[in-house]
């Protein structure tokens, strides 16, 4: 198991007022059930400047090791500095195992599940999971490092968040889940952008996350066998064409 994925929030604990810090999970799924999950964490210029070498400070060799493809850090058209990791997976079984990496049992995305049922020419995926920040981000924090700090307290919990960042907190630090199903979707996310489902509850919440989408399947012997039927209905039209055009004998 590497390390969780997004314990570079302990950064958040050195992270001055003022600073912005973004964290965010995307699940994405094609109409075959395959998919991508994906975690990043953004920083502005001001907590660069907390952070320092932001490519040191990621330590993130053991991510790869697991198979993540880690890009970053990369300034984006948002203004932040993104470092960004995703992992495929071929199936919704195997999404949940993956989903798991993000924050372990102890962090605040939980209870990930992907549910994929077919019928002859249509699918019908489920998304639903939990985001909890009651306990603000201290689910997130590397192991390593809590255990070489001892009982010295990140402050990742609600009370330090909110006592170190005020009432600049709901700014200071934001983090979002987006879905993005195929086909036509039903959801209870407060808004979408671009086509996917955002949910992004301010420190101190819990949202329970639902969403489903139906869309057409695409099968692979569906091209050659639609072909077919394509065929002998142009031929059938054809020969009743042929039939209505002949000359009635009497």
């Amino acid at each position: 198991m590497p390390r969780r994925l997004l314990f570079l929030v302990a950064l958040v604990a050195w992270v001055a007022t003022g600073c912005q810090v973004k964290l965010v999970a995307d699940v994405d799924v094609a109409r075959n059930g395959s998919g991508r999950i994906s975690a990043g964490v953004g920083l502005d210029a001001d907590a660069l400047k907390q952070v320092g070498d932001v490519a040191t400070a990621f330590r993130v060799d053991d991510l790869r090791q697991a198979g993540w493809d880690v890009q970053g850090p990369r300034k984006e058209g948002d203004g932040l500095t993104w470092v960004r990791a995703s992992k495929g997976f071929a199936d919704p079984a195997q999404a949940a195992a993956t989903m798991a990496e993000l924050s372990g049992t102890d962090g605040p995305f939980r209870d990930f599940r992907l549910v994929r049922t077919r019928s002859l020419l249509r699918s019908r995926t489920t998304f639903t999971g939990v985001l909890d920040l009651s306990h603000g981000l201290s689910g997130l924090s590397d192991p390593d490092l809590t255990a070489r700090l001892g009982d010295v307290d990140l402050g990742l919990g609600l009370d330090g968040l909110q006592q170190r960042f005020g009432p600049d907190l709901a700014k200071s630090v934001q983090v979002e889940v987006v879905a993005g199903l195929p086909g036509k979707v039903t959801t209870n996310a407060p808004h979408r952008d671009g086509g996917r489902d955002v949910w992004a509850p301010p420190m101190g919440q819990t949202v329970q996350m639902r969403a489903t989408s139906s869309a057409f399947r695409i099968d692979p012997r569906l091209p050659a066998a639609g072909a077919g039927a394509i065929v002998l209905l142009a031929a059938a039209a054809a020969v009743v064409a042929r039939r209505r055009r002949r000359p009635v004998r009497r």
